[in-house]
């Protein structure tokens, strides 16, 4: 079982791997592998279920965004999301800025 394959079982969220959507941000953000949330799905591209899991940090920022969705509403966040993209670039935005930090 790999690091947080108990994390799988136990929280409330699903993993998509082959996600169109995430494949869509890839392009948009010029990378090879990306995990995106939408709601309580982790969308992933160019990355299996598993390797996602085994990256400690990676799946801290996730579920960062899961906890967001949870506190804002699904149609909030987006526009939260979306809002603060454009007000402050990706790198900048705050829901992104609070998400690495639950990486630590």
């Amino acid at each position: 079982m790999h690091l947080y394959g108990a994390l799988y079982f136990f929280m409330d969220y699903r993993i998509k791997e082959h996600s169109f959507l995430a494949l869509l941000a890839a392009k948009k953000l010029k990378v090879k592998k990306v995990a995106m949330v939408i709601g309580k799905t982790i969308h992933l591209h160019n990355t299996s279920t598993e390797d996602f899991l085994n990256n400690k940090r990676w799946v801290k920022h996730e579920l960062a965004h899961i906890e967001q969705y949870k506190k804002h509403g699904l149609l909030k966040f987006l526009f939260l999301y979306l809002w603060y993209s454009i007000k402050y670039g990706y790198y900048n935005n705050p829901l992104e800025v609070e998400a690495r930090k639950a990486e630590e």
